[in-house]
């Protein structure tokens, strides 16, 4: 594993290599809110498909969000952390979207490590495998780990049954994002729900917010 950054920023990664499981948009609209409480933050995407760059490129030119940076170098990750947190308050990794080096690292990096989950039973049993790496990084670092429900529908049982399913785990599982259209569009247009679009899901990702400093001051 990568040693660990240097830095009083804190890092916060979001990581599942389950793809479509919403990790982007949570990185994105997580990194904004704390832009918008005050603090410098900057996005370093390391997943190979380059998901928050491009969203950042949709930007319009006067926007004035979060920076992005490309860290796609897994053994570097650490230095690339320690460079870019420069005059930082805060780092948000998103993380890699497949199982390998880059998981590891992204792991070993974080001071809070967001998992998100889908309520569904095909994204739990995909999470198996990560977890192990999680668990086993979790008793030799100073990582706090915390599942993040992705993408919920409230009115369904499965939505309620995510935490009990979860629950072999000991980190604490945070209700995140339920399924908005504003989310979607809101990427798009390289913005976040925070900037207009929804008051409800800006009050989700506010939230989210708030549990993962709880957890951070752990």
């Amino acid at each position: 594993m990568p040693d660990r950054p240097s830095t009083d920023a804190l890092v916060i990664a979001v990581q599942n290599p389950k793809g479509g499981c919403g990790k982007t948009t949570i990185a994105v609209n997580l990194a904004r809110a704390v832009q918008l409480d005050g603090f410098d933050v900057v996005i370093l995407d390391t997943d190979e498909q380059g998901s928050a760059r491009d969203w950042r490129a949709r930007s319009p030119s006067d926007y004035d969000g979060p920076r992005v940076e490309r860290a796609t170098s897994a053994g570097k990750l650490g230095h690339l952390v320690e460079r870019h947190a420069k005059g930082a308050d805060a780092v948000v990794i998103d993380g890699s979207a497949r199982l390998g080096k880059h998981t590891g690292a992204v792991v070993a990096v974080a001071d809070v490590l967001l998992i998100p989950v889908q309520p569904s039973a095909l994204d739990l049993w995909g999470t198996v495998e990560f977890m192990d790496t999680v668990e086993e990084a979790a008793e030799e670092l100073p990582i706090r780990p915390a599942f993040v429900a992705s993408r919920r529908d409230p009115r369904t049982n499965l939505s309620e049954q995510i935490s009990d399913a979860l629950q072999v785990y000991d980190f604490p599982v945070l209700q995140g994002t339920a399924q908005r259209v504003a989310y979607a569009y809101s990427v798009q247009d390289g913005r976040t729900v925070l900037d207009g679009y929804d008051d409800k899901a800006a009050g989700e990702v506010r939230q989210l917010l708030e549990e993962t400093a709880e957890i951070a001051a752990q």
